[in-house]
């Protein structure tokens, strides 16, 4: 029988945050908001565009659906336990509440500026409503808030991947996700026609592209059972750079291979420093707060400004990138600090403690 220390302790393992993770998600909330500068600097010459993309534009993503993979699965290994109506009861607030209130934001926002002149390129005025909602709901109007629909639909499917976890021939389980791969590659084209949303991201198809790094994150919380992290990264390190040195040899096959060891390497180097950077822990903590306001008001009025002064390509990225980040952060931490702020980033309200008085 477990004492109450015992309890406490196994409480504070399945809690307790993983620093290493938020310095990942710091990472990958930047290449976020480098994805969306690219369509408002200078325009970047091919070569360096090219370059510049496949590093902002292949791993992010993917990386934030592998950390919640992982993380689910910490939870359940951790506690041999599974509350499905909780988890959902817990992603309703941390993902559906966001997405509502930021999606309908950005949508009034989009009709003023519209209705002011502002923007010329009318998406809103002149269409039907049935238009509108569509392209509310497929993320036209903020192309950034996809994401948390998605990844709650994929919470959704919750039960399916708990029974995979509970596969304890890892073979098997690298099996499972290899057809899922296959049956995605081969059957995702067929839904294309009919979920595709012009201009926008369409929520199931990306849920269902997530997946298969939800499920990767799984299988990265259960690799250490059979071989340890460290002894993994040199050498997917330098698989990673023979495969990106012949990716013109490997033609349109090289991409599905090297985002997978893009993201599994830059995965294991993050995993050697188990209590991360400490700037970039901060950061970690308020990714999703940094993905909700960036984009677009503050993406727009940042580069309305900067462009008018910088013209360098580069140097026009570079500087829009971090005017976004800082003007963001400053933002996101200026709604941390009103009481219930919290709560439009999916996060509970937590009233700091009041100080102690002594006479």
């Amino acid at each position: 029988m477990k004492t109450a220390a015992d309890k406490q302790a196994f409480l504070c393992a399945t809690t307790e945050r993983i620093t290493f993770l938020d310095s990942i998600r710091s990472v990958a909330i930047i290449m976020v908001i480098g994805i969306h500068t690219l369509g408002y600097c200078a325009v970047i010459p091919q070569n360096q565009n090219e370059a510049l993309s496949f590093i902002i534009r292949t791993i992010p993503v993917p990386m934030f659906f592998l950390i919640d993979g992982y993380l689910l699965a910490r939870s359940v290994m951790l506690t041999r336990r599974y509350d499905y109506s909780r988890y959902i009861r817990n992603s309703l607030l941390r993902l559906l509440v966001p997405w509502v209130v930021f999606t309908s934001a950005y949508t009034i926002l989009r009709y003023f500026f519209e209705l002011s002149g502002f923007l010329h390129d009318h998406q809103i005025i002149g269409h039907s409503l049935k238009d509108i909602v569509i392209s509310s709901y497929g993320s036209v109007y903020a192309p950034q808030m996809y994401f948390l629909f998605s990844l709650f639909l994929i919470r959704v499917c919750s039960p399916v991947f708990q029974k995979l976890m509970s596969i304890k021939s890892y073979p098997v389980l690298l099996l499972i996700f290899i057809c899922y791969y296959a049956a995605y590659k081969s059957g995702i084209s067929y839904l294309y026609p009919y979920l595709t949303i012009k201009g926008g991201q369409e929520p199931i198809l990306h849920a269902l592209w997530g997946m298969q790094f939800f499920f990767l994150g799984i299988i990265c919380f259960k690799t250490p059972e059979v071989i340890g992290f460290d002894k993994l990264t040199i050498p997917f390190l330098i698989l990673f750079v023979l495969v990106l040195s012949f990716k013109s040899e490997l033609g349109a096959f090289s991409f599905g291979v090297l985002q997978y060891l893009y993201l599994i390497t830059f995965f294991l180097l993050f995993s050697l420093h188990q209590r991360g950077f400490h700037l970039l822990n901060i950061i970690g903590k308020n990714t999703m707060g940094i993905y909700l306001i960036h984009a677009p008001v503050v993406l727009k009025g940042v580069s309305f400004i900067l462009n008018k002064f910088i013209f360098n390509p580069l140097l026009s990225f570079t500087s829009i990138l971090i005017g976004v980040f800082i003007v963001t952060s400053c933002i996101v931490a200026m709604i941390n600090a009103i009481p219930y702020g919290s709560l439009l980033f999916g996060k509970p309200y937590l009233p700091r403690p009041l100080p102690i008085v002594t006479p």
